[in-house]
């Protein structure tokens, strides 16, 4: 009699007589077509309580393990889980995790259980090598009724810890199409592995293996954030990122303790607010200008504070992606309380040594001029071509003094200048008469080119002569035998669109952007060896020099043009290229109330 349930034919009910043949009434037929009926219907039920048991104890191991997963930063504890919650539910003697490297494709041993105990930790599996290499590399599950037999097993692992292998299932851990792992059963305790428990261990495998990797992922995060906040929390420096909308996400302890609060209370606030606050509470506010001479970096502002931290160092940076995209911005803080109290040491220091030395050189000078006139009794033309050296050493000596004396004054924005009309062309033809012995002893001819009808600018005659004077001679020093040096002078004209006007000559170079107004803008051009892009900003620091030039001088010159330029209101920058010469320029503003403009 067929057995059929919902129109499936699941199976056949077969009566036989055992003793005497025996002829089955129609009674017998319908008795036995209901008994067949009830069967299967009782059949078919406790196969789906079976089916449905075995799911139910499938989701409750994977949501152990998910349980576990998220409870738990241990991967190792993790990894423990798992086999265990496997061996349990496939009642195996043991079983093996194994994930693979990513740098060298080997797969390695992190979880081994048999009898609940830990082995084979650490132990490496080559690529392809094994079942379980073969299981990872086609992706395929694998059932092995007899381990020993097949040609693929890999009898050095097992054989290191004396288990003897019969039965596996191997089933591969793949995430998003990539193995990530495999995970292998052995010696099923009743029966054999089937074909249903590898699909259901392959379905399972598949749940895991995102949740490992979920875990991984998330302990690099954590990884990597815990040093982050480390790092930061250890340096010395405050810092304070926020995010597009300017909103603090991160604060170390040394950014709190400058803005008198605590880290955490500092998140979710606007950065903007916190920087005004600060800016509110400080004495004096600067922007050096040797720390914003570039226009496409961001603004350095120094702040004087009271407390222990006295003096800082402001500035912003962007905050960027993997893609370049800014995500965010930093604010940096550093303390130079020190870094101020050893500078103004060394100005004081140098100032002292410097003001000292006047007065002795004044006293040389003062005796070489008195013995070359003959007070001292009658000299011969040697002695006076000796003590003419003497001088002009004593000179040079002199105006170094004066000029480490007038940097500093200019630092420390103690230098007062002394403003009045010019005429552009007599400050250009003073500077000339000043070096026109030296241009011709070094064979250097010199040139002009000065724009008709320059208007009178309001400048320190003093101070303007001595920055074209250094620059014509540094020019003159640096030019070979037979060179061309031209100093010039043009007027021009910036819109507030910082679109310059009608000028009177074309400008040898390019101009960078200046206010707007009237301004003059002198030039110093020489054909010497020209200087590297590296060196453009630091030839006008202090002591700055540029490697590799034969001639050498104080490192003091620019330093003293930059300051005083600065101090009219202007700007001077320099052009240059290698083997081509250097264009040394300056802008000046025509009148005073523009200099405090542009102040």
């Amino acid at each position: 009699m067929p057995l059929v349930a919902q129109d499936h034919l699941i199976g056949a009910l077969v009566l036989a007589a055992a003793g005497e043949p025996r002829i089955l009434t129609e009674n017998d037929v319908a008795l036995t077509r209901l008994m067949a009926s009830q069967l299967a219907a009782a059949i078919t039920s406790f196969r789906l309580t079976e089916k449905a048991q075995r799911r139910s104890d499938e989701l409750a191991t994977l949501n152990d393990i998910a349980a576990a997963v998220t409870s738990s930063l241990d991967t190792r504890e993790v990894y423990h889980i798992v086999m265990e919650k496997l061996n349990e539910y496939f009642r195996v003697d043991a079983g093996s995790l194994l994930m693979a490297d990513e740098e060298t494709q080997e797969l390695v041993f992190v979880m081994t259980l048999e009898a609940g105990e830990e082995k084979l930790f650490g132990v490496r599996v080559p690529q392809g090598k094994g079942i379980v290499g073969s299981v990872a590399l086609n992706q395929v599950y694998e059932i092995i009724h007899d381990a020993k037999s097949d040609p693929r097993f890999y009898a050095n692992v097992s054989d290191s810890v004396n288990y003897e292998v019969e039965t596996i299932l191997c089933v591969p851990i793949v995430v998003k199409g990539r193995t990530i792992g495999v995970i292998e059963l052995l010696n099923k305790r009743e029966g054999i592995f089937t074909e249903e428990e590898a699909l259901r261990l392959t379905r399972m495998a598949a749940t895991i293996g995102v949740a490992i990797e979920n875990a991984r992922l998330f302990q690099q995060v954590m990884t990597v954030r815990d040093r982050f906040e480390a790092i930061v929390n250890s340096t010395n420096d405050g810092i304070l990122m926020a995010d597009m909308h300017r909103t603090v996400v991160t604060a170390n302890p040394t950014a709190a303790a400058l803005l008198n609060d605590r880290p955490e209370s500092l998140i979710g606030r606007n950065l903007d607010e916190l920087l005004d606050d600060l800016r509110n509470r400080a004495i004096e506010i600067s922007k050096p200008s040797w720390l914003n001479d570039d226009d496409n970096a961001p603004d350095v502002v120094e702040l004087e504070l009271g407390g222990p931290t006295r003096y800082i160092r402001h500035y912003m940076l962007p905050v960027r992606e993997m893609q370049g995209h800014e995500i965010g911005r930093l604010a940096l803080f550093q303390d130079i309380s020190k870094e101020r109290e050893l500078a103004q040491l060394r100005d004081d220091y140098t100032g002292m040594l410097v003001h000292d030395l006047r007065a002795p050189l004044t006293a040389i000078m003062n005796g070489i001029m008195m013995v070359k006139r003959g007070l001292g009794g009658p000299i011969s033309e040697q002695q006076q071509e000796l003590l003419g050296i003497a001088h002009q050493g004593s000179q040079t000596m002199l105006e170094m003094v004066n000029t480490l004396l007038d940097i500093s004054k200019m630092e420390q924005g103690r230098m007062t200048l002394e403003l009045e009309p010019l005429s552009p062309y007599a400050v250009v033809d003073e500077t000339l008469d000043r070096l026109r012995v030296s241009a011709q002893s070094q064979r250097v001819q010199l040139s002009q080119q000065l724009a008709v009808g320059l208007p009178l600018i309001e400048a320190d005659r003093t101070k303007l002569v001595r920055v074209l004077q250094n620059l014509l001679d540094n020019a003159i020093k640096f030019s070979p035998g037979g060179g061309v040096v031209t100093l010039g002078a043009a007027f021009t004209r910036f819109w507030p669109d910082h679109e310059s006007g009608s000028q009177t000559i074309n400008l040898p170079l390019a101009l960078p952007v200046i206010d707007p107004g009237d301004w003059i803008v002198y030039w110093v051009q020489d054909q010497g060896p020209g200087i590297p892009a590296q060196y453009h900003e630091r030839v006008f620091e202090k002591f700055g020099q540029v490697r590799g030039h034969k001639v050498r001088g104080t490192g003091l010159g620019l330093t003293f043009c930059k300051l005083a330029v600065e101090a009219h209101g202007g700007r001077i920058w320099l052009n240059s290229r290698e083997g081509v010469g250097s264009i040394f320029a300056l802008a000046l503003p025509l009148s005073q109330s523009q200099r405090i403009r542009s102040l």
